[in-house]
């Protein structure tokens, strides 16, 4: 027996379009397409995210800047770090 040969009509059904080469290459560029339409979706929901991450970090950065209380806060830190620290007025070290 040198060929094997199908004999059901729906095995012959359901392995056409394996056999013939025109066909099967257009299931692969059909899956290689779903793949691609995949990640692309992927890609554009992972950049809708930074989008909004980033616009959360915005609003979050600005309302420090003008909070009134923070600002209060960093200002008093900075006069009493100025008044701890040791300057030097012309060679005598201030304390």
């Amino acid at each position: 027996m040198k060929f094997a040969r199908i004999t059901s009509p729906a095995a012959i059904d359901a392995l056409f379009p394996l056999v013939d080469e025109d066909i099967a290459a257009v299931a692969r560029d059909e899956a290689m397409a779903a793949e691609v339409a995949e990640i692309e979706a992927l890609i554009e929901e992972a950049e809708r995210e930074w989008a909004a991450a980033e616009r959360v970090e915005a609003f979050r950065v600005s309302r420090e800047l003008t909070d009134l209380v923070s600002a209060r806060r960093a200002t008093r830190r900075a006069t009493r770090e100025a008044l701890r620290s040791r300057v030097r007025f012309n060679g005598v070290a201030a304390a």
